[in-house]
C-alpha cells in the first residue's frame, strides 16, 4: 500500500499562521494527506493564545528552532509530498528564502497560497515585465481579470480560485485597567489603520501628514468617539512616531494599537476590530478580517480599486458620513463577503484543489 503523502508548512511568524494554517487545519481533518507543519518555537513563547488555538483546531503545528527552520530544512522538504507557501520559491525575498533555493534545487513541488487582498505579484505588479512563478498550483481569491496581464502565458492555467481563507484562530485576547477605562468612556469607538511602511513610492510625506491632519480634525470634531490607531501589524517607525506623540498628547480620545508597548501591546489587528464598531484601512486584507467579522470597513481613497464598492474616504466630510453609517445594514459589506465566499467552503475548496495537485488526481 503506498504511503500518504506529505504536505509541508513552515509558521515562521503570524502571517504564516494567519494565512496557511486553516487551510492546513482543513486538510488535516480530512485525512487524505498526511499534514506537517512546523511552528518556529519562538512564535509560540510570543503569542502564548497560539498553543490554545491550535488545540481548539485539532491540529497541533509541532515546534521547530531557529535551527532547523532555517538551516536544517533540507530533510523536511526532501520528504514532503509537496510544500505549501504564501512565498512563491521564485520571489521569496524574506530571511528564509534558502528554504526556497533548496525546493528550486530538488524540483520538490509547491503551491502557492494568497495571502493579502492586494498583493504584489497577484493583482499588482512587482515587476516590470511578465511575471513567471515556480509554484506548480496558485490558489487565489478571485478568478482573473485585468491582473491576467500580470503574468507570463503558463500562469493562468495553473490558478484555481479558492476565495479567501485567511482566519483568526486566536481566543479573544484580555486587557488591563487602562484600555478598559478608555473604553468605557468611549462607547462608541472606530479602528482607522495606516500602512505607511510601504515604500515604492506608494505613501510620500504628504500622505503621512494629511493622514495626521484628518486624524486630528476627526478627534477634534467628535471628542466621545474613541479612535484606535493601528500601524501596519502595529509597528513603530520613524516616519510617523513623532506624528503619534503628538496626537496622543492632544487627545484623550485617541489610543495607539502598538505590538511592543502601550495598553494595547501585543494586539493583532483581530483584536483591535474586536474593540471597535468599524474600521477605515487602506486597501489591505484588513479591510476583509473586518467584513468578515460582521463590522463595517471603508478605505482610503487612493486610486487602488480593489475595494471600489465600500465608502472612499479622502476628507472630514467621507469619514464623518462613515462614522454616522456605522451600527447601521449596510448590504455592500454582504455583497463583499458573497464576492470572496463563505470561509467553511473556502477552506474545502482549498483542501480539495491541494489533494488533487498532491495526489495527481
Amino acid at each position: 500500500m503506498a504511503e500518504t503523502p506529505t504536505l509541508l508548512a513552515y509558521l515562521n511568524g503570524m502571517p504564516d499562521v494567519e494565512s496557511t494554517y486553516p487551510v492546513l487545519a482543513r486538510v488535516h481533518a480530512r485525512g487524505r494527506l498526511k499534514v506537517k507543519a512546523l511552528v518556529y518555537s519562538k512564535l509560540l513563547r510570543k503569542e502564548q493564545r497560539l498553543t490554545e488555538a491550535f488545540e481548539a483546531q485539532g491540529f497541533m503545528p509541532e515546534p521547530a528552532s531557529k535551527l532547523r527552520m532555517k538551516l536544517l530544512y533540507q530533510r523536511d522538504i526532501r520528504r514532503a509530498g509537496a510544500v505549501l507557501t504564501i512565498a512563491d520559491p521564485y520571489w521569496d525575498t524574506t530571511t528564509r528564502k534558502q528554504r526556497g533555493t533548496y525546493i528550486l534545487k530538488i524540483g520538490q513541488q509547491c503551491i502557492y497560497l494568497q495571502h493579502g487582498a492586494y498583493q504584489l505579484g497577484v493583482n499588482a505588479p512587482l515587476v516590470d515585465r511578465p511575471q513567471n512563478y515556480y509554484s506548480q498550483k496558485l490558489l487565489f481569491w478571485e478568478p482573473l481579470g485585468k491582473n491576467r496581464e500580470l503574468f507570463t502565458p503558463d500562469v493562468p492555467e495553473k490558478i484555481e480560485i479558492c476565495g479567501f481563507t485567511k482566519q483568526n484562530i486566536l481566543p479573544p485576547n484580555t486587557w488591563g485597567p487602562e484600555l478598559n477605562d478608555w473604553v468605557a468612556r468611549h462607547p462608541r469607538r472606530l479602528l482607522v489603520c495606516q500602512s505607511f511602511r510601504w515604500g515604492g513610492g506608494r505613501y510620500s510625506a504628504d500622505h503621512i501628514q494629511h493622514f495626521y491632519d484628518l486624524m486630528d480634525a476627526v478627534l477634534t470634531r467628535h471628542p466621545d468617539l474613541g479612535i484606535i490607531i493601528r500601524s501596519h501589524r502595529g509597528k513603530v517607525r520613524k516616519n510617523h512616531r513623532s506624528l503619534d506623540n503628538a496626537l496622543a498628547a492632544k487627545h484623550s480620545n485617541v489610543m495607539f494599537s502598538h505590538y511592543y508597548s502601550g495598553p494595547l501591546a501585543k494586539a493583532t489587528i483581530h483584536d483591535a476590530i474586536d474593540l471597535c464598531d468599524g474600521m477605515v484601512s487602506p486597501t489591505s486584507t484588513t479591510v476583509l478580517d473586518c467584513i468578515y467579522s460582521g463590522k463595517p470597513a471603508a478605505v482610503f481613497a487612493e486610486d487602488v480599486d480593489v475595494f471600489a464598492e465600500l465608502p472612499q474616504i479622502s476628507d472630514l466630510a467621507s469619514m464623518e458620513a462613515f462614522i454616522a453609517s456605522m451600527g447601521k445594514p449596510d448590504p455592500v459589506m454582504d455583497d463583499v463577503r458573497t464576492r470572496f465566499g463563505d470561509f467553511d467552503s473556502n477552506l474545502t475548496r482549498a483542501a480539495e484543489i491541494i489533494e488533487q495537485q498532491v495526489l495527481g488526481h
